[in-house]
């Protein structure tokens, strides 16, 4: 009986063995396909990084171009902004200068719009 119960062992135990033997050799097989999958990825990825470096590199020339072109306008705007500022001070300051010598004659002569035939004074303050 002792032989028969070793038999049996040995038996179970190779079946054992060669079912582990198969799992070790699908799970090779698998690791060799994802290996060859994770090259593929490898040599397909690093001519894209490539190209995403010279795009990169692309964008910021032309964001340089950009910020150059930036401080151009805002130059220009600063310029016309000034310009508009001495016109505004060369044109209002000599016309305030003749209406008020104008209202100013006005007053020394005497005349007021009611005179002219308009609405002018309110009478009571003296106001136009």
């Amino acid at each position: 009986m002792g032989g028969v119960a070793a038999l049996i062992c040995a038996i179970s135990f190779a079946l054992l063995v060669l079912a582990l033997i198969v799992v070790v050799l699908k799970m090779a097989r698998t690791m060799a396909i994802t290996n060859n999958l994770l090259n593929d990825i490898r040599k397909e990825s690093l001519p894209l990084l490539g190209r995403i470096q010279t795009t990169m590199d692309h964008v910021n020339n032309e964001m340089g171009y950009v910020d150059d072109v930036l401080k151009s306008v805002e130059k220009i705007a600063a310029r016309a902004n000034s310009m508009t500022r001495v016109a505004q001070s060369l044109v209002t300051s000599p016309l305030v200068k003749v209406l008020s010598l104008g209202l100013g004659v006005r007053k020394a002569l005497g005349v007021s719009i009611d005179d002219k035939g308009g609405t002018g004074t309110d009478g009571e303050n003296g106001r136009y």
